[in-house]
């Protein structure tokens, strides 16, 4: 059993991660600021939590510290949608937020931090890359993310912690976002609308969010240092995801593809190499595909 600091565990990953760490019979203090929302966690039991303003106040390092925690976990990220990626805010707050939870886990204690990135961290490769590909972010967004990896690690090797990043790549799953790809598309096709998309040829990597929060959860427990894709490991084309949707939904909609362009930068292929962490852990993706698109649904069909 371990004691677990978490910042953004009401997030679509957080909760994930929350999740696990308390099935596995880890002691979770959620840090989570006032406004923030809990409808993802509020069914979860077997956890605290502790309402902050600033992780610099004395006041929250004294309270964090008297749980004497082992690891940190940071997952809260602002913006993380399309329309806020070039937003100032991604370099502006979010950055030091991450150096502040570093120092913070230096100070309580901890011996662990773990940070999230994205897969926007490569930028545009179109190829499978792995840890060591150039990162060439073409957003704010992974700028930010990439800025704050290198920094956190730094930070944490200077306060003599062990440090983690681990770049998600696109995780889907219950509690989503309704506007990503796939539940837009399962919500467009039980509405019988018909979905306006580009050809779809793009091959992307999906992984399902429980998945990645094992993969999390494997680099805190061997306690690991560095950086790790977190990935299925095996692209899909856009059409094909599309096309089993309609297959689980036993719908016969014709789907308009190539109704909308491509962007100009639009990213054809971007897949994890997950090599490194399944050869260090024994970590694996569990749910397929398919299996994901079906928990989806179920859950649709029940209101959760």
């Amino acid at each position: 059993m371990r004691k677990i600091v978490l910042t953004g565990a009401s997030g679509f990953i957080g909760a994930a991660v929350l999740k696990q760490l308390v099935r596995d019979g880890n002691q979770a203090v959620v840090l989570a600021r006032k406004e923030s929302k809990q409808e993802r966690i509020k069914t979860l039991s077997g956890y605290q939590t502790i309402y902050y303003e600033d992780l610099c106040r004395q006041e929250l390092i004294d309270t964090l510290a008297a749980c004497k925690p082992d690891a940190f976990i940071h997952l809260a990220w602002k913006g993380v949608g399309g329309k806020d990626r070039n937003e100032a805010f991604q370099v502006t707050e979010n950055l030091p937020l991450a150096v502040h939870a570093v120092e913070l886990a230096k100070a309580i204690g901890c011996q662990h931090w773990i940070g999230t990135g994205s897969q926007a961290e490569y930028g545009n490769p179109n190829c499978k890359v792995a840890e060591t590909a150039p990162t060439n972010p073409t957003t704010l967004y992974g700028k930010a993310k990439l800025s704050s990896c290198w920094a956190s690690l730094g930070l944490a090797e200077s306060l003599g912690i062990k440090g983690s990043w681990v770049r998600i790549f696109s995780t889907y799953g219950v509690g989503d976002e309704p506007s990503w790809f796939i539940p837009y598309i399962i919500s467009e096709i039980r509405k019988g609308n018909i979905p306006k998309l580009t050809q779809c040829e793009q091959l992307w990597d999906y992984l399902y969010v429980d998945d990645a929060a094992r993969a999390i959860l494997c680099v805190l427990y061997k306690e690991l240092t560095g950086i790790y894709n977190i990935g299925s490991g095996q692209a899909v084309t856009l059409r094909s995801v599309v096309e089993r949707i309609k297959a689980a939904l036993e719908s016969s909609i014709d789907v308009e593809y190539g109704a909308v362009p491509y962007k100009n930068d639009q990213v054809m292929h971007l897949e994890a190499d997950i090599s490194k962490i399944r050869q260090l852990t024994g970590w694996a993706p569990e749910i397929t595909i398919e299996e994901g698109i079906n928990c989806l649904i179920r859950a649709g069909r029940s209101g959760d």
